[in-house]
């Protein structure tokens, strides 16, 4: 046999064993294993999901790729199994999963110049005997005494069903009763469900379990909620002061400002609140001509449900660059930004104006009283 038919067999044998063999063989980038896992339980549905396909890895946009998912054990390709597995491009599902799915799975993306692999982990857990929901939960506050609500963590799966233009339908349970959209102060809001006027009962465990059908099978995932509720809270921080006005100062002499902020809620407020100017935000640096002062909480009168904080704006001495411009107090929270301001206009100016009219008018006297003086002396009356 020649001995080129044969080096040419050789290495076209090598690079298919290499496709086999999934990454074994070929020299890719390694992104290592995903930080998050997927967690589940038999009879659900999993998805695994290559994160691969972004710009941080490569311009996916305009570069051609394909994507394989390979079992890290035996090396081999996995394809789609009627009942039981489907791929689709960067996903991965197992629509019945079975404890003997749990492990790690491959990916390895290919462009024309190069190829990145990465590992996904599925860990499939038995149910807890007698207990409702998923054995592993997230963890989430609810805020007690207003209306708060808690996030399904599903958002991936509904994200990538939508994307196949399948419907999907979320149901909410507590413990093991399943919650019935608008009754008991619950509400189904989009992903989320809506708890009006939350109390230290609503504390306990909540599951939402995602319906679709896929592959020619229904099924479901789920995922589980332990919910705490906090008696201490803050509403959106409500700016008294300043009040988007004008103020008139004198140029030379010290000038300060406050900012005075009403945070609605139970406990320690949660607020901070800034001075900014043009440039920015303004420093406490008391050695600076211009600063403002940390803020305080006031001392409570116990008229209102929440707290007042305050913080001074400080010029130790006021200067031409300081006029007419919009100084912004903004109280920063992770209820919002409220924001006010005021501006500064110098007050020597309307002194000016007012000394000139005075003495135009006198001007305007004399100049008459000196006319009708000579025309009554032309005329011999003086």
């Amino acid at each position: 046999m020649d001995l080129s038919l044969v080096l040419v067999s050789f290495v076209f044998f090598f690079r298919l064993c290499g496709k086999c063999r999934g990454s074994e063989e070929e020299n890719c980038t390694d992104h290592k294993l995903q930080f998050e896992w997927v967690f589940s339980v038999p009879g659900d549905v999993a998805m695994l999901r290559s994160t691969l396909v972004s710009s941080d890895v490569f311009d996916f946009k305009t570069v051609p790729y394909n994507i394989t998912w390979y079992n890290s054990v035996s090396g081999q390709e996995i394809s789609s199994q009627a009942g039981h597995i489907l791929v689709h491009e960067d996903t991965l599902w197992f629509l019945k999963v079975t404890m003997n799915d749990s492990g790690d799975y491959v990916t390895i993306l290919r462009t024309p110049s190069h190829c990145y692999r990465q590992a996904c982990r599925l860990v499939v857990e038995e149910r807890l005997p007698g207990e409702c929901g998923m054995p592993r939960k997230a963890e989430q506050l609810l805020t007690k005494g207003v209306t708060d609500n808690l996030s399904c963590p599903l958002r991936n799966e509904m994200n990538k069903l939508n994307s196949y233009n399948i419907s999907s339908s979320i149901k909410w349970y507590r413990g093991c009763d399943p919650i019935e959209d608008g009754t008991g102060g619950y509400e189904y809001w989009g992903t989320r469900l809506k708890i009006i006027s939350v109390e230290l009962q609503h504390k306990g465990t909540y599951t939402c379990t995602l319906t679709f059908t896929l592959g020619g099978i229904k099924g479901s995932v789920s995922e589980s909620i332990k919910a705490e509720v906090k008696e201490s809270y803050s509403l959106v921080p409500q700016v008294h002061e300043p009040s988007n006005d004008v103020i008139k100062a004198q140029r030379g002499y010290n000038f300060s400002k406050r900012c005075l902020v009403f945070v609605p809620g139970v406990g320690k407020p949660s607020a901070y609140l800034y001075w900014l100017d043009k440039d920015g935000f303004i420093e406490t640096n008391t050695s600076h001509r211009v600063h403002m002062l940390e803020q305080r909480l006031l001392p409570q009168d116990g008229s209102s449900k929440g707290a007042w904080l305050e913080t001074w704006l400080i010029f130790s001495e006021l200067k031409e660059e300081d006029f007419y411009i919009n100084y912004t107090c903004r109280a920063y929270s992770d209820r919002g930004f409220p924001e006010a301001y005021f501006s500064l206009q110098p007050a020597d100016s309307n002194i000016i104006v007012v000394i000139g009219s005075v003495l135009g008018g006198v001007m305007v006297v004399l100049i008459i009283t000196f006319i009708v003086y000579y025309i009554s002396k032309i005329n011999g009356v003086l």
